[in-house]
């Protein structure tokens, strides 16, 4: 018999018996291979039917909340198969209580406690008809019955735990693709800020022409033509990605076709804001191979530095466009004369909403989007720069590859 064992003191733990392993009746192997909690209890009470000679069984379930209950019946009136109350030790206290509830039919009981590393789940409630010597395998079947409720108690935790894991992942990759579709959304709106701009002062010029009857109202509606085109480009990069669609395929661009046109993009900047300091453009364009890319992110690119060094010149100077051909691809240069970057900012000026302009004046969006463009089309970007001498930001893409005849 045993002496009880407190659900607040339960630390007597008993080893596996391994000297029969290999004789192990069936039901009891059926244990070991069982995998929930309900399963094992279930094939515990029939094997402890069978095997043990009990004429009668009841599995007791130790609750969280402190209360026992009978989870599995074999043989045993109602009144006991649905017992449930509060108890303070599993002992022999516990299987007098049940056979008080099964009145004239059964004269013996047993109750061994299930308990697996210090932890007690519960009893095995044995009820014979007459007096009887418990079965030599009886402690053999609770201790393997109550390891194997640890282990399922061990796998419940970690599957738990890897459900609060999976939908911590799951928040937090749809919380990263929110915050990269709201810095793509800055970005673009960026960048149609600037690709937009020379809009309005198309649109003045094209107005004071008509009502002058003057000519370059054709150049003028062109260029408006080119700057839409631009736009809608870059409204179309913002739509795939938020539908998370494959890009469109590249196709070969002349870089001095796109510099040029991102120059020409520019000047309505200085015309309108920056001619009283004296800003100059200057192109120096040396007809470099072509380039595998997308023309508006080309484009949108070169404004994005253009726009920076332009704004550097609060004194005036030059912004010079360069292109040239390296190392099996082909380059683009601006370089300003103007203050030039602090030492302590050059590792910074890539960086996603990082700006030396103030929150006022910038969004620290316009290089960090050009670093992604470079990156997308494996490509370099250098930045030289040297306080009181000026800036210099290279872009070098490779060659797109010669196109196949026959």
């Amino acid at each position: 018999m045993y002496n009880g064992v407190s659900k607040r003191n339960n630390s007597i733990d008993r080893p596996l018996p391994t000297g029969k392993d290999c004789a192990m009746p069936a039901r009891f192997r059926a244990l070991l291979r069982a995998c929930g909690r309900a399963e094992i209890l279930a094939v515990l009470a029939d094997a402890a039917l069978e095997e043990l000679g009990a004429a009668g069984v009841a599995v007791v379930e130790v609750l969280p909340s402190g209360e026992a209950r009978v989870v599995e019946a074999r043989h045993l009136p109602e009144p006991v198969a649905s017992w449930r109350a509060e108890v303070d030790v599993i002992d022999a206290e516990l299987g007098e209580r049940l056979l008080l509830g099964c009145p004239g039919l059964f004269v013996e009981v047993r109750t061994l406690p299930l308990m697996s590393e210090g932890d007690l789940f519960g009893a095995l409630v044995l009820f014979y008809r007459a007096t009887a010597v418990l079965h030599e395998d009886a402690e053999t079947l609770v201790d393997i019955a109550a390891i194997s409720l640890g282990k399922a108690r061990q796998y419940a935790e970690l599957s738990r735990s890897y459900a609060e894991l999976r939908a911590s992942r799951d928040a937090l990759e749809r919380a990263e693709k929110l915050r990269a579709l709201g810095e793509m959304a800055a970005g673009i709106s960026h960048d149609l800020k600037n690709i937009l701009n020379p809009l309005s002062l198309h649109l003045q010029l094209l107005e004071r022409t008509l009502k002058r009857g003057l000519p370059g109202a054709d150049e003028a509606i062109a260029e408006m033509k080119r700057v839409l085109v631009r736009g809608v480009e870059t409204l179309d990069r913002l739509r795939e990605f938020s539908r998370q669609t494959p890009e469109r395929r590249m196709e070969p661009v002349s870089l001095d076709a796109l510099a040029h046109e991102a120059i020409e993009l520019s000047r309505p900047r200085i015309a309108s804001v920056y001619r009283a300091r004296g800003v100059t453009l200057v192109e120096e364009l040396g007809s470099p191979p072509t380039v595998n890319a997308r023309p508006a992110e080309v484009v949108t690119a070169l404004l994005n530095i253009l726009v920076n060094a332009i704004d550097a010149l609060t004194e005036g100077g030059t912004v010079t466009v360069s292109t040239g051909a390296l190392d099996g691809g082909a380059w683009v240069r601006v370089h300003d004369d103007g203050p030039g970057i602090p030492e302590a900012s050059r590792g910074r000026v890539f960086e996603p909403f990082f700006t030396t302009k103030g929150a006022k004046e910038g969004t620290g969006l316009g290089l960090a989007m050009v670093y992604a463009f470079v990156q997308r089309h494996c490509g370099k970007l250098t930045l030289d720069s040297a306080v009181g001498i000026g800036t210099t930001f290279t872009i070098w893409l490779p060659a797109a590859p010669p196109l196949r005849v026959g």
